[in-house]
Formats: structure tokens, sequence, C-alpha cells
């Protein structure tokens, strides 16, 4: 009987090492399906954050000055970096943490490759036609020597576009051609400075004060429209206020602000004069999501922009092609926000 009895005393032992073994693959299971939220952020400053369900990214400088998203969970699991370029582009780096044989950390359907940050929504603020499709061409940062050649081409297709304009001296009649050609001015900021007006609630106040009074006094137009630095999801704010942007969010609109972002990136703020073809290719590709309404963001400062107007005709083209009518923000035209 004793031989008998330690026959089969492993059973219970291997019954329960199966059991932990099935809860354990499950735990992976999960954590590999676990996605991981995605934002659109200005590419010209460097931005670090954490989502929702603890997945950390930050901004970091990579090879020839190309910038990239660097997005881990902690410090046992696969940490990625991916540029704002396509996620298969020669200049893409990876770089891994202590636990590198953890794969499927950022999410479900690609391993060790971070998705390029770019979640948008839409907020409706009027009633369209289903079928209705509309594209709304902004362009930040001007005016400067670009503004006149981008109006030249506007006025060529018969569109209108949206600048949302910072102070620049002696561009007094570039302000008034954006506006006498029949164009909305909007408001991006007086001085662009991060530091200054993401610190308190009354800084940045005073700079979107100056630049609407100036916007005002110089083409008669009382801009209600407006687009923050670095857009409402940008998180370098919070190296000077952590709850400023949940803040202005809220007071802007209590004020009787409209605050747009985008939802299709040219990318000319990825560097400097980029490959018109690039630009146009990546606006192309923000198009094939078939979204009801657009907001393609451009930039328009100067001789690092170039390209930002030779792109723009096929731009144009190609927006048009896929149904859209291209118009000009107003203050009843739908917002596209940033959500989070």
């Amino acid at each position: 009987m004793k031989r008998q009895s330690g026959k089969y005393t492993y059973i219970p032992i291997l019954a329960t090492f199966v059991i932990l073994l099935v809860a354990f693959a499950i735990t992976l299971s999960t954590m590999a399906n676990q996605p991981v939220n995605s934002y659109t952020v200005d590419n010209d400053t460097a931005y670090e954050g954490v989502s929702d369900n603890g997945y950390e990214f930050v901004e970091t400088e990579g090879k020839n000055g190309v910038k990239y998203y660097v997005i881990t969970k902690n410090s046992t699991q696969t940490t990625t970096a991916a540029s704002m370029m396509d996620n298969n582009d020669e200049e893409a780096v990876t770089t891994t943490t202590a636990a590198a044989s953890i794969k499927t950390t950022i999410n479900s359907t690609t391993e060790t490759t971070a998705a390029p940050v770019s979640k948008t929504t839409t907020t409706t603020k009027t009633i369209r036609n289903s079928d209705e499709k509309l594209a709304y061409l902004t362009f930040d940062d001007g005016p400067s020597i670009n503004t006149e050649k981008l109006l030249d081409i506007l006025d060529k297709y018969d569109v209108k576009a949206t600048f949302f304009v910072i102070y620049h001296k002696n561009m007094d009649s570039k302000y008034k051609a954006i506006v006498d050609r029949g164009h909305t001015i909007a408001l991006h900021s007086y001085t662009h400075s991060y530091s200054k007006i993401y610190r308190t609630e009354k800084g940045y106040y005073q700079d979107l004060d100056k630049i609407h009074d100036y916007v005002e006094k110089v083409t008669g137009v009382d801009s209600k429209i407006i687009r923050f630095p670095g857009g409402s999801s940008n998180t370098v704010s919070r190296k000077y206020n952590k709850t400023i942007m949940k803040t202005l969010k809220k007071s802007v609109t209590e004020k009787g602000y409209v605050y747009h972002d985008w939802n299709v990136d040219s990318t000319d703020a990825s560097g400097i004069n980029r490959d018109p073809d690039l630009l146009v290719e990546k606006v192309k590709a923000g198009l094939k999501k078939n979204k009801p309404v657009i907001d393609i963001l451009m930039h328009d400062t100067g001789k690092s922009k170039t390209t930002t107007v030779e792109a723009l005709p096929r731009i144009i083209e190609a927006v048009q092609a896929q149904g859209y009518t291209i118009e000009p923000l107003t203050m009843d035209s739908e917002p596209i926000q940033h959500n989070w």
C-alpha cells in the first residue's frame, strides 16, 4: 500500500503546476492585447507624458536631427522608438530595456514597433449632411515671405484657407492680405513661447489678448478662432504647469473662443524644407482614412518651409479628388479637437 500511495502523490502537484501555467498564459495574453493610447502632438517641440493606461512617451533626438517618440510601459518591458515618418523608414530606431524578450508591449498588432502618435476626435458643432466631406487647410506660425505665394495658389484653385498667425514685425500688409483675399485669420499666439504662455493662466491670456488686439488693429477682424501652440494635447506645457491645458481648454470656451487642432499632418514641421513629395504623400495617407471632416496642418514660416508652397497645389488636388469641399474655418465650423 505504501508503494501504491507513493505512485500517485505527484498528481496533485502536477495539477497545481498546470493551473498556474494556464493562469500565467492568460495574464500574458491580456498584457499583449492591452492597447496603447496614442496622441497627436506638434513635431517641432519636445514632449513627454503618460497615457491613460500607463504607457510613457517622450520625444528624443535621432540621427540627422530627426525626432523620435520613445514609448515604454515600465522598466521590465520593451521600449520602442519610431519617427513621425513611416514606421519602416530607414531612420527609425529601436532600443530595448532589461527584459527585451517581452515583445508585444506596445499593441497587439505590432511587435517592437511603436505606432506614430496620432489620435484625434471630432466634436460636432454644426449639422452636416451625412455624405458631405469638408476639408480645412490650416497654416500655422505666419505670416512670412511665403504668405502671398500661398495666397496666389489658393486663388488659382479658388479655395479659401485659415491662417493661425503669430506676431511678426513689419508684416502688416501680409496680415491684411490674408483677410482682403477672403481667408480666415485666426490666432495662434503672440510670442509662441511655451515658457511664457503655459506657466500661468494669466500669462496665456496676456499673450492671447496681445495677438488678438494686434490682429484686430491691423485687419479689423475680431478673431475668436484659436489654436494652442503645440495643440491642445501638447505635453511640454506640463514642464511649466501640469494642469494648465485642462484649465485653458475650459476657460477659452467660456470666454467665447473656439480652439481647433488637426487630424491630418503634412509633417512639414518635422524638418527644414522636407521633400514636397513626402508632404503630399503624408496628406494622401490621411485622406485614405476617409474622415468626414479633416483639418490639414501646414506651416507658413518662411525660408524653412518653401517646400510647403511647392506641395500645396498637389495637396489641394488630392483633397478635391477625394470628394472634399475645402472651406475656411468659421465660428460655426466643426472643430477637430484632440481628446485626452
